[in-house]
């Protein structure tokens, strides 16, 4: 087994400690720009040590396994902001290691090419790689799509990454048409038990579905892009802060919502029927979970900073399988991802103020996603596919 590692593997762990200590001094050296989420978190994890979910709290977003990692990092660290971070580097590392064990499966100089992708663009990412929730659902919506030929580990995968935040539970989408069946039935297991031990353990740990049913345009979100242009012209925008979001206030948002939103449904559906129809099957489950959650973000009425981790972990995941079609899309994503870590924090506070400098770094970005999102969703839904037998 340690000469399937050589000589790479060295060199991807070296790689990731070089990158993993520059984030942490910008951490430590900038820690008013990277940590209030961080701070934030420390005061749920007091209000979580009394086993109490933060029922009402406009700001908590989170399904109630994230509850259980808050109050975890009260345990890692002198202290719970130090302790996420700890965990969160944890996590950053597990990560790195499926996709070298991934690779070691494979053979060739790019064995390791999902591994590099994730160092170099956890890199892209920054701090925020370390200074917000997103890496731990990351990583188990990593592992369910690495496992798609194993459906019960990955549905089981799945569902703890759903527990954390929704999204991982579209990865089910990966399993080949024969096998879902058994990948549903391991989720669903995994989220029941997993859902009714966490009720068990503390109160209100569903309230998360009650709140932030009113949501905007965030100034970042795709949707949001024409504000921001006729910001940079001079135009007046109406800018309010809700939800820890900045958001326009401004005719024709709810349009624009409802639009992308309905477009993303669509895409969603198109996906599922294609899976449900065996017409799949050859296509490498990196890629449809690549475009899922490109498709995800693009039609989000919000485009976070950290929602970059996403992306960049499913597109590491995506390269290291041989068979993908998307590896410029990877590596777009991560450009993509190093502009977003300019414009945050950096840039952040000229982007609210419609700075034509911010706005064109903005106007990168959605570029890129959006362009990402098209060249993804067109390999997946309208590249012809062999018809397996069911």
């Amino acid at each position: 087994m340690i000469n399937r590692w050589r000589p790479n593997a060295p060199a991807v762990l070296i790689g990731w400690c070089a990158t993993r200590l520059l984030i942490l001094l910008q951490v430590l050296i900038w820690a008013d720009n990277f940590l209030p989420d961080v701070r934030l978190y420390s005061t749920w994890t007091i209000l979580l040590s009394n086993r109490q979910f933060p029922v009402g709290d406009a700001y908590w977003q989170y399904p109630p396994g994230a509850g259980v990692l808050f109050w975890l990092s009260r345990f890692t660290g002198p202290d719970p902001v130090f302790g996420f971070v700890v965990l969160a580097f944890l996590a950053d590392f597990a990560l790195v290691l499926l996709l070298m064990n991934a690779g070691r499966r494979e053979s060739g100089v790019g064995r390791f090419n999902g591994a590099w992708a994730w160092v170099i663009g956890g890199l892209a990412v920054g701090p925020v790689l370390v200074a917000r929730f997103d890496i731990f659902p990351t990583v188990f919506a990593v592992a369910a799509v690495l496992l798609a030929t194993k459906p019960v580990r990955s549905g089981v995968m799945a569902a703890v990454g759903a527990l954390l935040k929704v999204w991982p539970i579209l990865m089910l989408a990966v399993i080949s048409r024969r096998q879902l069946p058994k990948a549903v039935i391991a989720a669903l297991a995994t989220g029941v038990v997993g859902v009714l031990a966490i009720n068990a353990w503390a109160s209100g740990g569903i309230s998360f579905l009650g709140e932030q049913s009113s949501r905007g345009l965030q100034i970042e979100s795709v949707g949001s892009l024409p504000y921001m242009i006729a910001g940079a012209l001079g135009f007046e925008q109406n800018v309010v802060l809700r939800y820890g979001a900045y958001e326009f206030v401004m005719p024709g948002v709810g349009l624009i919502g409802l639009a992308i939103t309905v477009i993303g449904l669509a895409l969603f559906a198109t996906i599922a029927v294609l899976r449900l129809a065996g017409r799949l099957e050859q296509t490498p489950p990196g890629d449809i979970a690549l475009a899922l959650i490109l498709i995800a973000v693009a039609t989000s009425r919000v485009f976070s900073p950290q929602y970059d981790i996403w992306i960049v972990g499913l597109g590491a995941a995506c390269i290291a399988d041989p068979r993908t079609r998307l590896r410029k899309v990877v590596i777009a994503v991560i450009v993509m991802s190093a502009v977003t870590s300019i414009i945050f924090p950096w840039a952040y506070g000229s982007l609210m103020e419609t700075a034509p400098y911010a706005v064109a770094l903005q106007v990168i970005r959605i570029v890129l996603l959006v362009g990402c999102t098209v060249v993804a969703v067109k390999s997946v839904v309208f590249t012809r596919h062999k018809v397996n037998a069911a």
